[in-house]
Parts: C-alpha cells; sequence; structure tokens
C-alpha cells in the first residue's frame, strides 16, 4: 500500500500526468477524499480538463527545486472543494459554472478529514507541515497584486517570505493549468514576480518599515 512519503516522491518526480494518475487507485486508498475529483467536469470555460487532470497538470507544473513537500501535496489536493461549491451560470448560451468560496472549502477538507485521516494511519505530519499544507490549500488562489500591501497580508498570517514564495509558485503552476486567457495571464505573470526577487524586495522594504 503506498504511504504518504512515496505518494510525495512520485508527486516530485512525476514528469507526465500519466505517471502520477497510473498509481491512482493506489493514491485514493492513501486519501480517499480525492476519489471525488476523478472525472469531475468544471464545466467552466476556463477550464479544459476535469478536476482530477487539472489537479494532475498543476502538481507537474510545479519547480522540482521546491523545497518543501507539502506543497506538491497541496497542488494536488487544492480544488478538492469544488464540489461542494459549484454554482450555475451561463455565458453566451452556454453553461458556465462556479466555485466561490472553493479554496476555504478545499481548506476545510484538508484540515478536517484529510489530514486526521493520514494521521490515523500513521502517517508523519508535523504542525509545521499541517499548518503549511492548510496555508498553501487556502490560498492557492488568492487575488495578488504587486502591492505591498498583499505580502504584509501573508506575514501578518504567519507566513515567511519563502512559504509566500511557495504559494507563489503554486498559483502559477496552477494558472497554467486553465485556459489561458488574459486574466489568466495577468495572474501567471504577477505570481511569477512574486515567486522570484520582487518580493525578496518588498520584504525588505517591509522590514525596513517602509
Amino acid at each position: 500500500m503506498m504511504n504518504l512519503k512515496e505518494l510525495v516522491r512520485i508527486l516530485r518526480d512525476s514528469g507526465t500526468t500519466n505517471e502520477i494518475d497510473k498509481r491512482r487507485d493506489d493514491i485514493a486508498d492513501l486519501i480517499p477524499a480525492v476519489s471525488i475529483m476523478f472525472g469531475y467536469d468544471q464545466q467552466n470555460l476556463a477550464h479544459q480538463y476535469d478536476l482530477w487532470e487539472h489537479s494532475l497538470q498543476t502538481v507537474v507544473g510545479l519547480p522540482k527545486d521546491i523545497d518543501d513537500d507539502m506543497v506538491f501535496l497541496a497542488a494536488l489536493i487544492h480544488d478538492i472543494g469544488k464540489p461542494d461549491c459549484q454554482i450555475y451560470d451561463e455565458r453566451d448560451g452556454q453553461i458556465n459554472m462556479h466555485y466561490y468560496g472553493h479554496p476555504v472549502r478545499s481548506m476545510e477538507i484538508a484540515r478536517d478529514q484529510i489530514i486526521p485521516d493520514l494521521l490515523s494511519k500513521g502517517e508523519e505530519l508535523s504542525e509545521a507541515d499541517q499548518r503549511r499544507l492548510i496555508y498553501y490549500v487556502e490560498y492557492h488562489d488568492d487575488r495578488m497584486s504587486l502591492r505591498m500591501k498583499h505580502l504584509r497580508q501573508h506575514m501578518n498570517l504567519g507566513a515567511s517570505l519563502q512559504e509566500f514564495q511557495n504559494l507563489m509558485k503554486l498559483q502559477v503552476s496552477d494558472a497554467k493549468a486553465h485556459v489561458l486567457i488574459p486574466i489568466v495571464q495577468q495572474r501567471i505573470e504577477i505570481c511569477s514576480q512574486l515567486a522570484g526577487e520582487y518580493a525578496e524586495k518588498l520584504y525588505q522594504d517591509i522590514l525596513a518599515g517602509k
């Protein structure tokens, strides 16, 4: 049976979604909650993939050198709350479902179901691991700008600069797994800057009291 350490290794090492998907049954044995994403049609004009494939695309799009396993696990489950949040809408005569509040719902599932279930199976997740996983999932869709106030808000949440930049890398990978409409491209550009030196400069300005 797959354990958490093996799952993280697969998420980190896989270069294609197929490499992860072929282990979907093992993943579902370890984390039963993920099965709700299998084949789930998002019916949203910004999405070309079903929910499971979108999540796998987000995983494989992450930089392999991220020094935090929880980012990879968060990428796998970041949208797991969407089925609970679906709201019907149409655009130009086409169904265009919305998922307002899904980041918080995904966080709740991670906090209240996934983490306790993993711990009950004897998997090791430190309190620090749990905090970071919850942080990455809850704020994976936070709307960002290049203004200092957004970084400051995350610092006030207790996130370190490295954790914030990891979150931005997750946001970039998540965005790239969408249809690349202008608003998505803008998100990629902003979060890419915040994942690098630009955020480091803002951080130094915050420390300097600017």
